[in-house]
């Protein structure tokens, strides 16, 4: 004789209640838990009516902290679905948090505006298809980012048979518009160089004087190719201006975290640490930083704030744009991130790419090429030599003497 059904993950039965003393009730019920089994699950309050509600409440809290997707369906709610898939994303500790910021924060900008209201089963090819060119008429950008963020929410739904497809892998391929890469020319790096160490320093100016750190920035980043973040997590111990060739290791970022403000993560961009060389002038300014630093302990921060504390990077790049704006390079898209595009050409045209992906960290020299090394536009003459040998045989003048 067959027993009774069991009952769908994620659900409970019919709630008991009773007294255990003046003005103290208990509340159980069993509960289906997110990995499959029936546990008698229970809590108290000072009535039953309040002993029900929390225990409610604490299964709520359990089934959070499990795998709820599995009480799922295709007409659930799309926004259950999101939740389910961020709270899967937070689990996954391959990711950074940052990463998992990133990631939840667009999907609350990006996508649930758009599918809040839907079930699962509605957000169907053709809806997709159009919520995407929508967002593509304002920017390639929006686009992509929302595609690849809802594609994850709807991969999740398939990993969990919530749904047989993934709509979004069939919607039309988003045409990247044509990027070419811009180094900094020698006149707008002198310019730079001069806004840096002149900025705030005339005269009558209010307020306290720069430091020079953003100076130093700029010539780090120029010398090493790092990224913002990367320079100003460098350490005192990471530092090396005593070897026949200095080195720099770049090993962690800066970055700002929700609910923790800004700091280092002992970790860069792609997960990997590398030991760069860097030239004579960067030595200088890493020389000049670390006298200030010299009674601190190793890891000590090389670029910090009056309070010792990490500087953040939008503050860096918002006294840069103020420094453009005083030599008349506001009207030009000008980023830090150009000084790393900048050191990727040079050692593109006159090493190789391959050296150039290796000093940025890139894993291969394609993301070098596409996105950060300007192409050679210099004339080849070797290549002229090399193809005379194609000319045609010269034949003997017949009225040449003999």
């Amino acid at each position: 004789m067959r027993g009774r059904p069991r009952m769908p993950i994620g659900t409970f039965g019919e709630i008991a209640t009773r007294q255990i003393s003046v003005r103290r009730y208990r509340a159980s019920a069993r509960l289906r838990d997110w990995d499959g089994q029936t546990r008698q699950v229970t809590a108290t309050g000072v009535s039953a009516s309040a002993a029900k509600s929390a225990l409610k409440v604490r299964i709520a809290e359990r089934l959070r902290a499990g795998d709820t997707s599995g009480a799922l369906t295709a007409d659930s709610s799309f926004v259950d679905l999101a939740d389910a898939w961020l709270e899967d994303l937070w689990l996954d500790a391959d990711r950074s948090d940052g990463t998992k910021e990133v990631y939840e924060r667009e999907l609350r900008t990006l996508v649930l505006p758009t599918f809040r209201n839907l079930t699962i089963r509605e957000v169907t090819v053709g809806r997709v298809e159009r919520f995407l060119r929508e967002q593509r008429s304002r920017s390639y950008a929006r686009a992509k980012h929302s595609r690849t963020i809802l594609s994850m929410v709807l991969a999740f739904a398939v990993r969990r048979e919530i749904v047989g497809r993934n709509p979004v892998k069939e919607t039309s391929r988003l045409k990247k518009p044509k990027h070419v890469p811009r180094a900094l020319t020698a006149e707008q790096l002198a310019l730079i160089r001069t806004a840096a160490r002149e900025w705030r320093s005339e005269p009558g100016v209010l307020g306290p004087r720069p430091d020079g750190q953003v100076r130093d920035v700029i010539e780090v980043m120029l010398g090493t190719a790092t990224r913002i973040g990367e320079v100003l997590a460098i350490r005192k111990c990471d530092v090396d201006v005593t070897s026949a060739v200095p080195t720099v290791t770049v090993n962690g970022s800066i970055v700002v975290r929700k609910g923790a403000g800004v700091v280092r993560q002992p970790r860069t961009k792609t997960g990997e640490a590398r030991v760069v060389a860097i030239p004579p002038f960067v030595a200088v300014v890493f020389r000049r930083r670390l006298v200030r630093v010299a009674q601190q302990p190793d890891d000590h921060l090389i670029f910090f704030t009056r309070n010792g504390t990490p500087l953040a990077p939008h503050n860096v790049r918002r006294t840069f744009r103020e420094m453009l704006k005083s030599v008349g390079l506001d009207g030009i898209d000008i980023s830090p991130h150009a000084f790393r595009r900048t050191g990727a050409t040079l050692l593109a045209h006159q090493v190789n790419i391959e050296t150039a992906a290796e000093v940025l960290g890139h894993s291969t020299p394609a993301t070098t090429r596409a996105h950060y090394a300007e192409p050679d536009r210099r004339i080849s003459v070797a290549s002229a030599h090399v193809l005379e040998q194609l000319a045609p045989a010269r034949e003997e003048d017949p009225e040449s003497d003999e």
